[in-house]
């Protein structure tokens, strides 16, 4: 037992040193993307915040006067902010390209408040790109989700780091709160190291598995749908009947998920897509995302397709929903945001002084070493 706590510990620190400048990368925007809306609000007054009026103007309104007023421009997706005082987000594909971009749009008045931009155009998108890639997709002669493959490693490790720390330090209920002051430097780091890593665990451990599992998802995803269509759809005009009313989609989605309220619109990207509308199914649990449920209707016809309810799904399922919010930290408010940025941030306090306490143990041994070797050899002469 005490060989294999010592192997432990050394994969411990060996994945804590390989980590750590990524992980200064990821913890830095992970815990700025906590206030995305809240930066957004800051950096673009005028494009992410609008003055809310008495109603929103209809699905149908809004998608004729997107269309009218960006007639080079396929609409992709839609994502509804509800009555708050946040513009909408339009996700568009320019014709005869497969290139996405995405404008901000007032739903009380119709006007679009940006001209379309690439998605990783403003510093919050930028942000969100290099906390999942690293900058590292689609760079040109390698894999294009190298980036996600190297996320999805690095968020592997950290639920090590995290399950083995707890492994290593399994009698830290004892001593939870200790921190020697008065004592050299190595053991205030090492009380420090413990006190960080035990108290932010749990939240760091919820960070890993599911920001891991996002990524893997993804990565698995593009790699399927690449082997199926290795390139995607170029975009002449829209892949669905613009004759078809959006509204009564949204309003008939009701009947079949009773309380549904339409979140997302995804449009046709490629041929023989449905119109799937995304949403929130009312429940109780405050950690459902709200995306989780679907109502699909056919592209050309209008026909109700079926429905998925997240409520009616298997445990397993549900819990994977519930990935959303417990990543960015954004289910009880302020509260929960303010704990995430904060945790989020310890992964950098405990690589450095992880690395400080390999530095000293390594020195110490060297140390040692040398002194064996000094008093082995006097005893020759």
């Amino acid at each position: 037992m005490l060989v294999t706590k010592k192997r432990l510990f050394e994969l411990h620190g060996w994945a804590g040193i390989i980590c750590f400048i990524p992980f200064i990368l990821i913890c830095l925007t992970g815990s700025l993307l906590v206030f995305k809306a809240e930066i957004d609000s800051v950096l673009l007054p005028n494009k992410s915040v609008v003055v809310p009026s008495s109603a929103r103007l209809s699905e149908d309104r809004l998608i004729h006067l997107v269309n009218e007023q960006l007639p080079g421009y396929a609409l992709g997706s839609w994502e509804l902010l509800g009555e708050n005082a946040e513009a909408d987000r339009v996700y568009l594909v320019k014709k005869e390209t497969n290139i996405w971009f995405k404008s901000y749009l007032n739903p009380y008045t119709g006007d679009l408040l940006s001209e379309p931009e690439l998605l990783h155009h403003y510093f919050t998108d930028w942000l969100v790109q290099l906390h999942y890639t690293l900058l590292l997709n689609d760079i040109k002669g390698i894999d294009e989700n190298l980036g996600t493959a190297f996320t999805s490693i690095f968020a592997i490790l950290l639920v090590f780091l995290g399950v083995s720390g707890l492994i290593i330090y399994r009698r830290f209920w004892r001593r939870v709160f200790t921190l020697r002051l008065g004592f050299r430097s190595v053991v205030v780091v090492s009380d420090l190291h413990k006190l960080v890593g035990t108290l932010g665990s749990p939240v760091l451990l919820v960070l890993g598995i599911t920001g891991g599992y996002y990524n893997v998802s993804i990565y698995i995803h593009e790699w399927q749908e690449h082997q199926q269509t290795p390139e995607h759809h170029i975009m002449t005009s829209s892949l669905y009947n613009r004759e078809l009313s959006v509204t009564h989609m949204v309003k008939s989605a009701s009947t079949h998920i009773s309380g549904f309220k339409t979140t997302y619109i995804l449009f046709p990207t490629e041929p023989n897509e449905s119109i799937i509308l995304f949403g929130q199914a009312p429940t109780v649990n405050p950690l459902l995302s709200d995306y989780g449920s679907t109502v699909n209707f056919h592209a050309q016809t209008g026909e109700y397709l079926g429905h998925y309810d997240i409520r009616e799904q298997s445990f397993i399922t549900i819990l994977v929903d519930t990935f959303r919010k417990l990543h960015f930290g954004n289910f009880a408010g302020l509260f929960s945001k303010v704990v995430y940025a904060t945790i989020g941030l310890s992964p950098i306090l405990l690589g450095g002084t992880g690395i400080y306490l390999w530095y000293f143990r390594r020195r110490k041994r060297i140390h040692q070493r040398n002194s064996a070797k000094l008093t082995s050899l006097s005893r020759f002469q």
